[in-house]
């Protein structure tokens, strides 16, 4: 049966949940190109079933496409849609209010399209990118371009006809696996 551990709002979801220390600071980026940095301490302690606190303003055709706990020395990876991504310095993010818009995270254009998700990189050095029709790619992230915050990313993935990129996954490459893949 389980317990209930958060209500949720009508058009509401539940796309992220991190273990923190009291005192993090807290990442969450929007499909429209903004991001959201503050400190958790912003967030009071509430009940186990509460709906919780706005954590980013949202235009109205944008949605959350995923949050994390960060430090300024970490670098996160965006991807758009389309296949374009870039690193970037989570110190190029200046800290915000919880509930604001935000500031710009990746230029938006039609060749690029919304961002499709966000990831910490950590200690990966993989990436794998899904797309909507089942694609997978796997890349090292060294080959993805470290940039500023409000640039366009580059062409990671070369995408056919009306596919785009629907989530991406940071993976650590196992050494072996490596070396049996150069035999």
């Amino acid at each position: 049966n389980g317990k209930i551990a958060i209500n949720l709002k009508e058009n509401d979801e539940l796309i992220a949940v991190k273990k923190t220390s009291g005192f993090n600071m807290v990442l969450i980026g929007s499909s429209d190109g903004r991001m959201v940095k503050f400190s958790e301490s912003e967030i009071r302690d509430m009940g186990r079933t509460a709906s919780g606190v706005r954590g980013i303003d949202l235009n109205p055709d944008a949605c959350v496409v995923g949050a994390d706990v960060v430090n300024d020395d970490d670098n996160i990876l965006l991807v758009t849609e389309n296949g374009y991504g870039k690193q970037t310095k989570v110190s190029e993010f200046r800290q915000t209010r919880r509930g604001s818009k935000g500031v710009k995270a990746l230029n938006i254009t039609d060749k690029n399209a919304n961002i499709s998700d966000f990831k910490l990189i950590g200690e990966a050095n993989d990436v794998i990118i899904v797309t909507d029709s089942g694609m997978i790619m796997r890349m090292p992230i060294t080959q993805i371009s470290v940039l500023g915050r409000v640039t366009q990313g580059v062409k990671l993935i070369n995408l056919k006809d009306n596919q785009k990129v629907s989530t991406i996954a940071m993976i650590k490459s196992d050494k072996e696996e490596v070396a049996s893949d150069s035999e």
